[in-house]
This record gives C-alpha cells, structure tokens and sequence, in this order.
C-alpha cells in the first residue's frame, strides 16, 4: 500500500519531527545514556522511520533495507561523536533513496544525491549553530535539503508519462487516421460494385 502523501511534503514533515526528537535527545537533564549516544539513536531512529516511508512510496518490501540499517546500527555503535554518524547516516540514507528505493537513470541519480547529500552536509557544517539546539537546526536545514531530491527526481519522472503518453496519443491517433482510410475504402468498393 503506497502512502498518500508526496515524498516531498514527508520529507519536510519528517524532518521537522527529526528536528523535535534531536533536540529532546539533546536537552533533556542528564541521565544514564550519554547525549551524544542518545542524539546518535535519535538520527538513526529518523533515519529508519523515513526509510521506510521511502521503502513503502516506492513499492518496496522493508525487507530491503535490512542491509543498509544494520550497517547504519553497527557504525552507530562505534561512532564517539555525532559527526562522525552523521556522514555515514547520509550515505546511508542515500543508498536506501537511489540504490533501493528510486532506481532510475544513474547519472540523474548520482546528480541528485551529489547536489543534495553534499549540499546538505556542506550547509550543516557551514551554518551548525552553536548550543543545544545546533544539532536539532542543522538536522531540520539538512532534512529541507533532502527535499530537494525529489524534485530534481520529479522532472524525470513528470517528463516520461508525458512522453510516453503522448506516443500512445500519437499511436492511436494513426491508428484512427488508418481506420477511417479503410471504412472510406470499403464504401467506394462497395459503390462500385453496385453500380
């Protein structure tokens, strides 16, 4: 079952509802579990639940993002710090968008998660506000880039019906012009033989 909403609007929704979790993973009082372990599960947590959003739109089984996840899960446990699971986390993610969800033509998906992955983590990296709330701001301005996906994706995908629909038209449109050529044949036949 494909879900009704766009993978554009998901994605800025998602990446509001990442935001608020990091940001209560990072100023929630202290507690057992580190900051940066629990901001780490919180990335990884949003990650999965818009993979499988992803999974889900495009048709796929969630089967298929075992392998990427548990990667994810493993560096996740291994990673000391928040950026050293951020980059991994972004080519996590756009192995799961391009390698498993929206296959199409390589070079266009190769551009997109280029433009961006790279443009996503070049403007956290650029605009990371300190305090608190850094990581929560840098996920959500992150997250609006993601969006942008889909629209260098959508141009493929809006022009191929177009023209595809557009050649049957144009098929059938011959066919009719064939058909009518016929029936006047016939009549002209049938006129001949009656006179």
């Amino acid at each position: 079952m494909k879900p009704n909403i766009s993978p554009l609007a998901a994605s800025v929704v998602l990446a509001a509802a990442a935001a608020l979790l990091v940001a209560a993973a990072t100023i929630l009082p202290p507690r057992p579990i580190s900051r940066t372990i629990a901001t780490n599960a919180a990335i990884f947590l949003c990650l999965a639940a818009y993979s499988a959003f992803l999974a889900r739109s495009s048709g796929r089984s969630l089967r298929a993002l075992f392998a990427p996840l548990f990667m994810l899960a493993a560096v996740m446990a291994v990673a000391g710090t928040v950026t050293g699971f951020v980059v991994p986390a972004a080519a996590g993610l756009s192995w799961i968008r391009s390698g498993i969800c929206f296959q199409g033509s390589m070079p266009r998906r190769v551009c997109a998660e280029a433009i961006t992955c790279a443009a996503g983590l070049g403007l956290v990296r650029l605009l990371h506000p300190p305090g608190s709330y850094g990581w929560a701001l840098s996920i959500w301005m992150f997250g609006l880039i993601q969006a942008l996906y889909f629209v260098v994706v959508a141009v493929e995908r809006i022009r191929l019906p177009e023209d595809k629909e557009q050649d049957r038209m144009a098929k059938a449109h011959r066919r009719a012009e064939a058909l009518l050529r016929e029936q006047k044949l016939e009549r002209a036949f049938a006129e001949l033989d009656g006179s």
